[in-house]
């Protein structure tokens, strides 16, 4: 009796090891590139204490100028933002450190002056020292849900594209129009037999790419976290929108939204819109029938749409 007894708990501690074992994993640090998406805007009229008629001489014919991202290396395709990740282990719940490493915008158009002179407006950043944080929950066998928080501390050059000998002007945000960036989204795991996020486009981050003063590790294909994209290989993988340098209604949204850089070249033509039929009527209950789970539908969705929108910035 104690010898079963004995061999039942060892089985139960084995199998409570083996569950722990498969949930937990060890996670390298990363880096996540993204690419900004369009209507990034700066309202330079309320933008900390900045002041463009005090900086060129002139007001701006409009204080809100558009950006554009540029890429901040060749060996990095069309990405403009650069997220260093810390190394974790996953579980449950677990987080990992964040560091902007990289930034790069232009403004188009470029600024116009009440005196018709014409500024170009570069966006990078004044230090790759800030940090942040991460916060991971698991809600499926591949991946899960994530919140970010960390203060971005940009530069804005203005360059006067009629005079080329006219000095830059420059505005150094460490001293006075820092920002935190709170966001959310989708996370999951990188595998060969799973989530590839090739199949969606994105590239592989190589390692030893100088930027600025910090030298990438690299993302590779498989094994590690993808932040940005979701789903799972019975529901099916979506990549979309994503907020992690920006949360809904946060002053990071409205200078930069991100998405994963996503080759979408051969974009899938947008679905035809049904014909509307009242409630409760036999052709939409037999629609409903048809129509496939919602979580797919989104995922399908969503995909097309960031294709669509993504057309003329996506990486190579």
């Amino acid at each position: 009796m104690h010898r079963y007894l004995r061999i039942a708990v060892t089985t139960l501690l084995f199998a409570a090891v083996a569950v722990v074992s498969a949930q937990a994993q060890n996670l390298g640090a990363e880096d996540d590139t993204w690419v900004t998406g369009s209507g990034t805007q700066v309202d330079f009229a309320n933008f900390g204490t900045v002041n463009i008629t005090q900086l060129l001489g002139s007001q701006p014919v409009n204080s809100i100028v558009s950006f554009t991202g540029v890429p901040l290396s060749s060996s990095l395709g069309q990405a403009d933002t650069l997220v260093a990740r810390g190394a974790t282990t996953a579980g449950d719940l677990f987080s990992a450190t964040l560091s902007l490493k990289g930034l790069s915008l232009g403004s188009s158009p470029d600024m116009a002056l009440q005196d018709g002179r014409v500024y170009h407006v570069a966006v990078t950043l004044a230090n790759q020292d800030g940090t942040g944080q991460i916060n991971f929950t698991t809600t499926t066998s591949e991946g899960g849900t994530y919140s970010s928080s960390f203060t971005v501390t940009p530069i804005f050059t203005f360059t006067n594209v009629n005079d080329p000998g006219e000095a830059a002007h420059t505005i150094d945000c460490s001293g006075s129009c820092s920002f935190p960036i709170n966001g959310s989204g989708n996370w999951v795991r990188t595998s060969s037999t799973g989530f590839d996020p090739q199949s969606q486009g994105i590239p592989v981050v190589p390692s030893g790419v100088q930027v600025g003063g910090y030298t990438t590790v690299g993302h590779p294909r498989a094994g590690g976290i993808q932040v940005g994209c979701g789903g799972t290989q019975s529901t099916g993988y979506g990549c979309g929108q994503n907020n992690e340098l920006h949360g809904e209604g946060s002053a990071g949204q409205a200078i930069h939204g991100t998405k994963p850089p996503q080759d979408c070249a051969k974009n899938p033509p947008p679905p035809p819109s049904p014909t509307p039929v009242p409630i409760g009527s036999r052709v939409l209950n037999e629609r409903l029938a048809k129509k496939p789970a919602a979580g797919t539908a989104i995922i399908q969705q969503d995909k097309a749409a960031l294709c669509v929108a993504t057309a003329s910035f996506t990486a190579q």
